[in-house]
């Protein structure tokens, strides 16, 4: 018990040092405040934003294009294969289970997962943004914590949905138990919520900082782990993880396309002597 207290105080000590760095260096040689069309701010337009965002969600395979399909497919075959391995998965992480894993996913990897670690920082992101000016802070900030609302929002409906059983909750384990939509909320483990939110954040800050290689890299390779943990703890199936992954990588996509989209616009305002008015430029990407 003394030995994972201690394990704990150090992870939050790192944690919060991690945070402060991560935010300076991602944020190094930020634009500097301005009024300029990308700047997301905290107000009623960012509000509805997230209502429009959530609506293009639900709609957006009616608009899918052969690209959008393809990737469906693969994913789809994908997660056919997983299930068909999910118990061999399963028993695979679980011989392999030990004290020291289950101390790294609990205190280094769940944490990010279950938002104890990324809201934190996120928020942090946003008040260093809102404090120093720094216009692409606050942005990133907002547009992450969108992406994960979304997601997280989207993930308790498909559980809901479905039904499924963890492997943890029946003897023997079985992966093929679905409840569907009447299971009463009992069985929720497609799909895996921490690998969602994870996916989402690093999906987000990925393409807003996509010029940033390192933080690409790591914020992928964050929500991995995120995933695999769950797999360590035995709270979900190999194929759950994808389903979270697929998703949170989707809507980060979704509510960043959006935000990028949006802002091929700009709009400066002149004055040249009698003349007055707002020029309008349109950039393609």
């Amino acid at each position: 018990m003394y030995l994972s207290a201690l394990i704990m105080k150090r992870f939050i000590i790192i944690f919060f040092t991690l945070n402060i760095l991560v935010v300076r260096s991602a944020l190094a040689q930020t634009v500097p405040f301005s009024d300029s069309g990308n700047y997301l701010k905290l107000n009623r337009e960012y509000i509805v934003t997230c209502v429009t965002d959530t609506r293009d969600v639900l709609v957006s395979p009616v608009l899918w294009h052969k690209k959008q399909w393809l990737g469906f497919v693969a994913f789809a075959g994908a997660s056919a294969i997983l299930y068909s391995q999910d118990k061999d998965v399963r028993d695979f992480f679980q011989r392999n289970r030990s004290q020291a894993t289950d101390e790294i996913s609990k205190y280094g990897l769940e944490p990010w997962g279950s938002g104890f670690y990324l809201f934190p920082l996120i928020g942090g992101m946003y008040i260093y943004g809102l404090a120093g000016r720094h216009q692409e802070a606050e942005t990133a900030s907002l547009l992450t914590g969108k992406a994960m609302l979304i997601s997280g929002g989207f993930t308790v409906f498909f559980k809901g949905i479905t039904q499924r059983h963890r492997p943890n909750q029946d003897l023997p384990s079985n992966p093929a138990l679905w409840e569907g939509p009447f299971g009463g909320f009992k069985f929720v483990s497609y799909p895996s919520g921490h690998t969602a939110l994870a996916f989402s954040a690093a999906t987000m800050l990925s393409s807003y900082f996509h010029e940033k290689t390192w933080l690409v890299v790591t914020s992928y390779a964050f929500a991995t782990l995120v995933g695999i943990s769950r797999l360590n703890d035995d709270k979900h199936w190999a194929s759950d993880v994808l389903g979270g992954a697929a998703l949170g990588y989707a809507i980060g996509k979704l509510v960043y396309k959006n935000y990028d989209k949006k802002n091929n616009f700009t709009f400066i305002p002149y004055l040249d002597g009698p003349f007055q008015g707002v020029s309008v430029n349109y950039c393609v990407k």
